[in-house]
């Protein structure tokens, strides 16, 4: 997420609120950016000013001198531990509620660098803030979201209510639905349309359980897909390509068909490396066009199984030309970025780019030119 360091002043508590540079009195819970303390202030929880601006007065101001690229009615946050952060970008069509750190799983490739909290209660808060009538899609991430259930059920239910059956994509591991107890207490939901997207990296049990971090791991994740099927529950697997894996693509392809037919979509997707990804850069890393053939033929694969398939997080220029209309712009707009090589590229408008999350990137990629 968007984040930059500063100093909190006149407060001891997070501070939620719409971004703004436009000091309208109307507009209520704003977070006003300014070079200097205006005189109106009713209505603004905050002020974002440069470090010598430190007039005395009682609403909290945010002191920094770094720049605030946050737009227009983002929602962010003031945090007391000196950084202020983006939680809902307002023409971002990739916002997603992170609802915790906590995780029942170590992936070997995991971008998350977590502090271990639970953030259900702040996502709550947050969602006071949010229109979810403007909103098509919604998702939830972690960490592992279904590891504190009740309070999964509880944000659901409040989203349920504020706006009758939105769309909502959970990203979980899907060990726990391996209680189908869990699995019924979504189901119970009313006025939601909920799907799940739900990794599996490979068809032999020890490899996916050592990617994960986890013993028995694939034996709760399969007994998992099988009870959320039993409510009729969409599924999108999820599969990250790495060293690991890439050459069981297609043998992962065919259990996926033989075995979890009723899921609805699969997602083949490229690495973000950062966090364990990086840590663990030498065993995991893999350049998608060493993966090239691979990975067309297990789009092939999918595409002859009748199953939905897209690629995600690789640019056009590391894919085989043969599978780019199944490529999508999947990078969340906050990690989203592009070489310099790739701003003469005629496919930039719809490539995923990069994670500039990421510490390095390919040496592979290059610039498509319209033909003469």
């Amino acid at each position: 997420m968007k984040r930059n360091k500063g100093k909190l002043i006149n407060s001891d508590k997070r501070i939620i609120g719409y971004f703004t540079t436009k000091n309208n009195i109307f507009k209520r819970n704003r977070i006003v950016k300014c070079s200097k303390i205006p005189f109106f202030m009713f209505g603004v929880k905050a002020f974002i000013v440069p470090y010598e601006i430190d007039k005395k007065i009682s609403i909290p101001i945010f002191q920094t001198n770094e720049e605030i690229s946050y737009e227009e009615n983002d929602i962010i946050a003031i945090n007391t531990d000196g950084y202020c952060v983006s939680l809902w970008e307002n023409n971002s069509k990739h916002n997603a509620f992170y609802v915790t750190d906590i995780c029942n799983s170590k992936c070997i490739m995991c971008p998350q660098i977590a502090d271990g909290e639970s953030k259900y209660k702040d996502c709550l808060e947050l969602l006071d803030y949010i229109n979810l009538n403007k909103i098509k899609n919604i998702g939830i991430t972690g960490g592992e979201p279904t590891l504190e259930i009740n309070k999964l059920v509880e944000l659901l239910e409040k989203i349920a209510k504020k706006s009758p059956n939105k769309k909502v994509h959970i990203l979980t591991n899907g060990r726990q639905f391996s209680n189908i107890e869990n699995v019924r207490k979504l189901s119970n939901i009313k006025n939601i349309q909920l799907s799940f997207g739900i990794p599996l990296y490979s068809n032999i049990a020890e490899d996916h359980n050592y990617i994960v971090g986890a013993e028995k791991a694939f034996e709760q994740t399969i007994n998992g897909l099988y009870n959320l099927a039993k409510y009729r529950q969409k599924i999108e697997i999820r599969i990250v390509i790495l060293k690991q894996n890439y050459k069981i693509l297609t043998n992962l392809s065919e259990f996926i068909y033989r075995n979890i037919p009723f899921i609805t979509n699969v997602a083949l997707m490229g690495l973000e490396y950062h966090g364990n990804a990086e840590t663990n850069y030498n065993e995991i890393a893999i350049d998608p066009k060493e993966y090239e053939q691979e990975l067309y033929e297990t789009v092939k694969s999918f595409i002859r199984y009748n199953i939905i398939v897209d690629v995600y997080n690789i640019p056009f220029c590391l894919a085989d030309e043969r599978i780019h209309e199944f490529c999508r712009d999947s990078i969340s707009t906050w990690k989203k970025g592009f070489l310099d090589i790739c701003y003469s590229c005629s496919k930039k408008e719809k490539c995923s780019g990069i994670f500039e999350t990421s510490f390095i990137h390919s040496k592979n990629i290059n610039p498509y030119k319209e033909k003469e």
